[in-house]
C-alpha cells in the first residue's frame, strides 16, 4: 500500500495523539493539527498549531491531503460550559469539515460516541448527533463516523477515579454485552485509531463504526 497524506485536527488528545503515532508508523506523512504542542517528534509529522478560533487561516494545510481525521473533543468540566463544550464539539468540528471539503478532501473520519443521537435528551449524545448531522450533509465521498464506547489508554490528565474505572470497566461490561448491546464495550484506543485508519475511504457515501467493526479492522 502506497503511503498516504494525512491530517488528524485534535492531534494531542487520546485518540488523536494514537493515531498519529500509528500512521507515521506506517510511513505516511501526517500533518497534525492541535491548539497545544506534541509531546514527541516524527520526521513523517508536520505539527501546525492553530487557533481554531481562525481556522480559515491554515486553509492551505488542508490542501493536497488524501484524508482529514477529525479527533476533536472535550468535556464539560474542562470547557467550563455547555456552551464552551458545544463551542468545541460543534462548531470547530464543522469549520474542520468545512476547511476540508473546500480544499477538495475526499475521505473525512470523524469520532463522535456510542448512543450519539440528534434527538437524544441527554446534553452530550445530542451534541455528538448534532456534529454528525451537520457533517453528513457536506458532500464528502466518504464519510466514516466512529462511534466508540469508553476509550481505554493512557490519558495524559487521570484521576485515580478513571484509572481504576479504566480497569475495572472492561472486566465487569465487556463480557455481558451481546448483540446489539456489543456496541457499547470498552475499546482500546490503539486498536480504535488503528481501525480508523483501515476505515477511511473503505466505502463511499456515510458508514457508522462501533465496537465489532473496530475490533474487524483494528485487529493485528
Amino acid at each position: 500500500m502506497s503511503a498516504k497524506r494525512s491530517l488528524v485536527v485534535g492531534s494531542t488528545g487520546l485518540v488523536g495523539e494514537m493515531l498519529v503515532r500509528q500512521l507515521a508508523s506506517d510511513k505516511n506523512y501526517v500533518k497534525a493539527l492541535s491548539r497545544n504542542e506534541l509531546s514527541y517528534s516524527d520526521p513523517l509529522v508536520d505539527h501546525i498549531k492553530v487557533d481554531f478560533e481562525n481556522l480559515d487561516l491554515y486553509h492551505e494545510h488542508f490542501k493536497e491531503v488524501d484524508e482529514v481525521y477529525i479527533c476533536l473533543g472535550t468535556t464539560i468540566s474542562k470547557a467550563g460550559s455547555k456552551e464552551a463544550f458545544e463551542k468545541v464539539d460543534i462548531d470547530y468540528c464543522l469549520d474542520t469539515a468545512k476547511q476540508a471539503i473546500n480544499a477538495g478532501v475526499r475521505n473525512l473520519s470523524l469520532i463522535t460516541s456510542v448512543g450519539a443521537d440528534l434527538d437524544s435528551s441527554n446534553f452530550y449524545l445530542r451534541t455528538k448527533g448534532i456534529i454528525e448531522d451537520k457533517i453528513s450533509q457536506l458532500d464528502f465521498e466518504s464519510l466514516s463516523i466512529h462511534r466508540p464506547g469508553l476509550l481505554i489508554g493512557p490519558r495524559k490528565e487521570m484521576r485515580l477515579a478513571e484509572l481504576i474505572g479504566q480497569k475495572i470497566a472492561p472486566i465487569l461490561f465487556n463480557p455481558i454485552l451481546f448483540g446489539n448491546l456489543s456496541k457499547y464495550k470498552c475499546i482500546k484506543v490503539n486498536m480504535l485509531a488503528r481501525a480508523m485508519m483501515n476505515c477511511s475511504g473503505l466505502e463511499t457515501g456515510t458508514k457508522y463504526y462501533y465496537y465489532n467493526d473496530f475490533v474487524e479492522k483494528g485487529s493485528g
